[in-house]
């Protein structure tokens, strides 16, 4: 080889070895932040799990001091032959916002199926992470099928406009989705965060950040506060989500990956649009209301706030109308914190372009809402469902697997009644996520002028225990895992056996990897003589514990639904393991 091709060569190979030698020894010095989406779990009693980084919204909200919520479950690290494993991409609706724990609807769908399937190990992983949108979805979807999913369930395309990256945001790069996904892309590169921080160092000012001031995450986040219909900012949104949730399908498909997606639901009924210019000839427009003349229509089909006027003058007289101008509202609002309808039609179209599986959620909601409109009776305030949707969602998903046979044998198949009476949230956080709700619709954009707003703890008179300890929570006056023991507790000595159980499964939640938290649950089943389900507790605590007392606990379940061959197979086991005390030896003699 020439000594100038090989110059040539060393020249351009030198800005690379240079930039590899940076990375490094930033990596060496532990500069910078791993942006993994799963990490073990850090502890000795937790050898083979993993769990979402609790550092991965940082990678999406740099330097704007905001916290953005995620759950935490997890998953066995070696996946077992019999794990069926579920991941769940989405934002706050998917974290279960605002009731969270067993108040989400992926939480309900791991419990239902938990309960169907007793002899597997049923991982539902939660990797919402709320204000995303789908550059964080595309983000993750390496590290998820990494993770050997059986499943995946996408419900996103609310945030598409304010969500971090999104082209109305305040954290955004632009509308170009290639160019930002290669900005993620280079985000796990230690170099590059150094040259990023290098960059927000120059900048900074002393001024107060907006996420430091009384207010919401959702003004924060929000930069162009009014994007028209039509417009070019509302087409670049939808574009940017069909570019990002194009390229996540087709690398499911690629891995053979089956994919359920889902339409979006919001709540037309009860809220009012965000921001809309004032009804041009507000009295004209209300006597033409009156009068039933034509010209109205024309009005509302440019005006949010006349469309929603109009959409509630036929709501009050039941006709069929009003689900035309109350959708119609929702379309033209400048404020795109619901969706556009579009996104639907982007979510129907692919999901036929990859063959993945489409459930109609909004249909679901509209067959469960009065007059077919969907409002409060699902949902929080305008995009979050109430407990009773996000039952509903987990109901819709579950259906949907038994649907597609990604299963099999559905022997102890739950039906709708029967779940709805097992959802798996405390009262605690039920009553907590109402308070979040509440304080939540006295800012903006709910309420304009936030004066003389009075705190949540100043008018509930009287509380009950429970209103007391979910204030306490909410006001972080007392964590929540004391505040479930200390409930448990109180719960079992009041033979409240119950709201005992719904504490003990949404610790199950928590610490599915702990035989107690199971035990606890097992406990309750049996008070309440619901021995099949204490039976499915206590198998799940033995396995886990492997103990004396899990077997004894578990073959005595056995004993009383009269299956004496599990009770010796289960105390047997127990001997073979080398426990020989009395109270197992006495047993194996009842057994017998």
């Amino acid at each position: 080889m020439k000594k100038s091709t090989l110059f040539k060569i060393t020249a351009v190979l030198l800005p690379f070895i240079f930039i590899l030698s940076i990375e490094l020894i930033l990596r060496m010095v532990g500069y910078g932040q791993d942006y993994q989406l799963f990490h073990k779990v850090n502890t000795d009693k937790k050898p083979d799990y993993l769990e979402m980084n609790v550092n991965i919204a940082g990678k999406y909200f740099k330097n704007n001091g905001l916290n953005s919520d995620n759950q935490s479950d997890l998953f066995l690290k070696t996946k077992t032959d019999s794990t069926f494993r579920v991941f769940v991409q989405g934002a706050s609706t998917v974290v279960g916002f605002p009731f969270y724990r067993g108040g989400s609807f992926p939480r309900m769908l791991k419990h239902r199926l938990s309960l169907t399937f007793p002899d597997k190990n049923i991982e539902v992983v939660n990797t919402g992470i709320t204000a995303v949108n789908s550059y964080t979805l595309w983000d993750l979807t390496d590290d998820i099928i990494d993770q050997k999913p059986d499943l995946i369930i996408i419900y996103a395309g609310h945030n598409e406009y304010y969500g971090a990256l999104g082209v109305g945001s305040s954290i955004s790069y632009g509308n170009h989705p290639a160019f930002i996904r290669s900005y993620l892309s280079l985000k796990k590169f230690r170099f590059f965060q150094l040259l990023e921080n290098g960059y927000y160092k120059l900048i900074s000012s002393d001024e107060i950040k907006p996420s430091t001031r009384e207010t919401t995450l959702m003004e924060v986040m929000t930069r162009e506060q009014r994007i028209p219909y039509d417009s070019q900012v509302y087409h670049a949104g939808l574009k940017q989500y069909e570019s990002n949730l194009d390229k996540i399908l087709k690398k499911y498909k690629k891995h053979g990956i089956p994919v359920i997606l889902s339409t979006l639901v919001s709540n037309e009924k009860d809220i009012k649009p965000f921001i809309s210019d004032s009804i041009p000839n507000k009295e004209q427009f209300m006597n033409a209301l009156k009068d039933g003349k034509p010209e109205i229509s024309k009005v509302a089909q440019q005006n949010a706030m006349a469309a929603y006027t109009l959409g509630h003058y036929y709501l009050d007289k039941n006709q069929d109308s009003a689900k035309k101008y109350l959708h119609l509202a929702k379309e033209l609002d400048f404020l795109r914190f619901r969706a556009p309808e579009k996104i639907n039609d982007i979510i129907v179209s692919l999901a036929k372009k990859y063959n993945s599986h489409l459930v109609d959620m909004k249909n679901v909601f509209l067959e469960h809402s009065p007059q077919k409109v969907i409002g409060d009776e699902l949902m929080t305030e305008h995009v979050h469902p109430n407990v009773k949707g996000q039952f509903l969602m987990a109901n819709a998903f579950y259906n949907k697997i038994k649907a597609l046979d990604l299963l099999n044998d559905w022997d102890n198949y739950i039906d709708f009644d029967e779940a709805f009476r097992d959802i798996p949230i405390t009262k605690i956080d039920s009553i907590k996520g109402k308070m979040v709700i509440e304080d939540l619709k006295k800012s903006w954009p709910y309420d304009l002028n936030m004066s003389g707003m009075r705190p949540i703890a100043t008018y509930i008179v009287n509380p009950t225990y429970e209103e007391t300890k979910a204030l306490n929570i909410y006001r972080k006056i007392e964590p929540w895992d004391q505040v479930m023991s200390e409930s448990y507790r109180r719960y079992e000595s009041d033979k409240d056996y119950n709201k005992a159980l719904r504490i003990a499964e949404s610790l199950i939640f928590e610490y599915p990897e702990q035989g107690e938290v199971y035990r606890m649950a097992g406990n309750m089943c049996v008070n309440m003589n619901d021995l099949e389900k204490a039976a499915y507790y206590f198998l799940k605590c033995n396995t886990l514990e492997k103990s004396s007392l899990s077997a004894r606990q578990l073959a005595s379940v056995y004993l009383k639904l009269n299956k004496k061959a599990l009770a010796r197979k289960t105390l047997q086991e127990a001997r073979n393991r080398g426990f020989n005390d009395e109270a197992l030896n006495n047993m194996i003699e009842e057994a017998n």
